[in-house]
């Protein structure tokens, strides 16, 4: 390896691959390698090639180790030896307090803490059990990281909002959204039903996918299916596939894996509209998100029916390019979907204006702009 990088990506994510963090990640990226190259990027391995250019490389984390917390140590402790010998970085960039926590043991470097989401909030939803002094633990790591990096930066206004309430200073966050690209017109990929709705993602519990299936019983007179795009690959999806067996409305969903952008936009372009069911829970409202579902479908002129939480209503403005309808109730979902497909003209004039409002507010060249500037910031200040 070489030890004459000028900045650093952390991610304790795997990259490239085909969930939103890892778009994220892509964007960011280039902005810093056009920046300070070369560029390191340090994530975990993914069943995709890493990224090679003369401006940037990339070095995966593999480990066996199940258990995540161990395993998020090792990535600290990998990052940490790999930048103990390089001896000219001068900016540190980190998604996460694992990485954050390496990259802030030289004080050397500027450091830019990228808060998508808090591993304090996020970890019980996956793991229910996980024990009060390692929460506890994992938030002292998380006010270090907040406290002792150079700028912090979020996609969200209501992020922004519950880390000023843990104690960042407010002239330390800023608020840049994520973003989007527009796609040419596609054409119709031949396996799709004549008429669907759709969803794209992941399947935490936290995204609503239960919600909507629920939703489903209630629409089983209408002639339109549900087409999931799952981030995820088939094996995974099982219990959410069962669940469509247990609802008995298995028949109305076609179900797609992993695909890639041209693909999903190709899917996205000709639905009547998809649907982000996020739920009513801490990770949602309190810590906030900025989906990149939304603002993908809303890309491609795809109209929007989302649940009314304050991080979805900074992107979507109801009835005006999308719309808006209470979290958590499937009777409810399933009568503003069955009002959708009943005024298709209407429905489809939102996604006009959707698409519209990604040019004007939310490309990803907006969101590089306002990257370049943090990164112009520090690097004039740090000299």
């Amino acid at each position: 390896m070489k030890t004459d990088y000028r900045s650093v990506y952390v991610a304790f994510d795997p990259h490239p691959s085909y969930k939103g963090a890892s778009t994220h990640i892509h964007h960011f990226c280039e902005v810093l390698a056009k920046a300070h190259p070369p560029l390191l990027l340090l994530t975990l391995k993914s069943e995709q090639q890493p990224h090679w250019s003369e401006s940037m490389h990339q070095y995966c984390f593999e480990s066996d180790e199940l258990n995540i917390l161990k395993r998020a140590e090792n990535f600290r402790q990998w990052v940490t030896e790999i930048l103990q010998v390089q001896y000219n970085l001068m900016i540190g960039h980190f998604r996460d307090i694992w990485g954050g926590m390496a990259v802030l043991r030289f004080p050397h470097i500027r450091t830019i803490f990228e808060v998508n989401g808090l591993s304090s909030i996020e970890l019980p939803y996956r793991f229910p059990f996980i024990a009060a002094d390692t929460l506890k633990k994992i938030e002292r790591m998380e006010g270090h990281c907040l406290q002792h990096s150079s700028t912090v930066i979020t996609p969200s206004i209501t992020t922004q909002q519950c880390l000023i309430s843990r104690g960042c200073p407010e002239d330390k966050v800023m608020v840049i959204p994520n973003g989007a690209i527009v796609p040419p017109p596609l054409l119709r990929m031949e396996n799709l039903p004549e008429k669907y709705m759709v969803y794209v993602g992941a399947l935490q519990t936290w995204q609503g996918v239960d919600i909507l299936l629920k939703a489903l019983r209630y629409l089983q007179d209408l002639d339109v299916m549900l087409v999931i795009c799952s981030s995820y690959s088939a094996h995974q999806t099982k219990p959410y596939r069962k669940f469509t067996e247990s609802l008995l409305v298995a028949d109305s969903v076609v179900w797609m894996y992993q695909l890639g952008k041209d693909d999903l936009a190709r899917v996205l372009q000709h639905a009547l509209f998809s649907v982000a069911p996020l739920t009513e829970c801490s990770r949602n409202v309190e810590q906030g998100c900025s989906p990149l579902k939304i603002l993908e479908s809303m890309a491609c002129g795809t109209p929007v029916i989302a649940s009314r939480l304050p991080a979805v209503e900074e992107i979507i403005g109801h009835e005006q390019d999308g719309i808006l309808c209470r979290a958590g109730r499937p009777a409810e979902l399933a009568r503003t979907i069955r009002v959708a497909i009943d005024y298709p003209e209407h429905t489809a004039g939102l996604g006009a204006q959707a698409q519209q409002k990604i040019q004007e507010h939310f490309t990803w060249e907006k969101a590089q702009q306002r990257l370049q500037q943090v990164y112009d910031s520090i690097f004039t200040f740090s000299f």
